[in-house]
């Protein structure tokens, strides 16, 4: 028997709920390493072509190191920053044609927009890898916090992400998740959450 079904055979067996609830409601989080983001990140895009989506920070000035070539995309200007475009994403019909891409990355930016899966659509034409880094909804830092009666979000963010709300969204807008990783802090309660996929 595997794991997901010994887990839904001890919930209806504790807390009395059908099978077809269990069957809709609950879903096993994969094994899966816990790493450094920033690490994880600069390894991937050594020597590419990358789009840095969510550029405006430090770790675009280390990806601009690594990279074979970097471009960048943001909604504030970026002063100084090569090859760059500046979108607002959540009202982009599309982005630039760039056929030189080896890789995009997503980083830290899907739970600022108000239409993740429009833009899903979009990054889609560019045909190489994705990389998705977002804040896990389940972090123990974010737990601790509202025990005390507080939450710890960005203000401009307007979703927390699981592993299956991720996965989902991702499914759902034609894509197929390659690999899975959390960072910072342990698995399951970690900080966040890296997915590197592609289209199906």
């Amino acid at each position: 028997m595997s794991d997901i079904y010994k887990i839904l055979d001890n919930i209806q067996v504790r807390g009395g709920l059908s099978p077809e609830y269990c069957e809709k409601m609950v879903h096993e989080i994969p094994k899966a390493q816990c790493v450094d983001r920033a690490e994880f990140v600069l390894g991937r895009c050594k020597d590419k072509v990358v789009l840095h989506i969510g550029c405006i920070g430090p770790l675009h000035a280390e990806l601009v190191r690594v990279a074979g070539k970097a471009y960048g995309i943001d909604r504030e200007p970026a002063d100084g920053c090569e090859n760059f475009y500046q979108i607002d994403l959540d009202r982009a019909e599309c982005l630039p044609e760039l056929s030189d891409l080896d890789l995009v990355l997503c980083g830290e930016m899907l739970e600022h927009l108000s239409n993740p899966g429009h833009f899903l659509d979009l990054v889609k034409a560019y045909g190489c890898d994705i990389i998705i880094t977002v804040p896990n909804a389940f972090s123990a830092v974010g737990f601790s916090w509202a025990n005390r009666g507080t939450e710890i979000v960005n203000r401009e963010h307007v979703a927390w992400y699981s592993w299956h709300t991720l996965k989902t969204l991702v499914e759902r807008h034609g894509y197929h998740i390659k690999e899975f990783y959390w960072y910072g802090g342990k698995p399951i309660v970690s900080e966040g959450l890296i997915v590197v996929m592609g289209r199906e």
